[in-house]
């Protein structure tokens, strides 16, 4: 399953929304991955030094893939924060 996602946040993907996907990432047995549209970069979402190394500022374009039993439930989570910006 993939997802597109935009960075809304005027801070970027920083440490303290890095740090809340890879809480949410691991409440999941499924396989998550975001991937930077415009370098190709791709990060796994329960690495929070991976996610940075995306480095995703204001109005980057993300796919979110993710891979497994409950797939469609974490996909649904974590596009819901994307589209929150990151609730700042």
């Amino acid at each position: 399953m993939e997802t597109e996602v935009t960075v809304k946040s005027p801070l970027g993907l920083h440490g303290r929304p890095a740090a809340q996907i890879v809480k949410m990432a691991s409440a999941y047995r499924s396989a998550l991955t975001l991937k930077n549209l415009s370098s190709g970069e791709v990060g796994d979402c329960r690495s929070i030094l991976s996610l940075l190394v995306l480095a995703a500022s204001q109005g980057t374009r993300l796919l979110l893939s993710a891979v497994g039993d409950d797939a469609a439930a974490a996909s649904a989570e974590i596009s819901a924060y994307f589209a929150a910006g990151f609730n700042e």
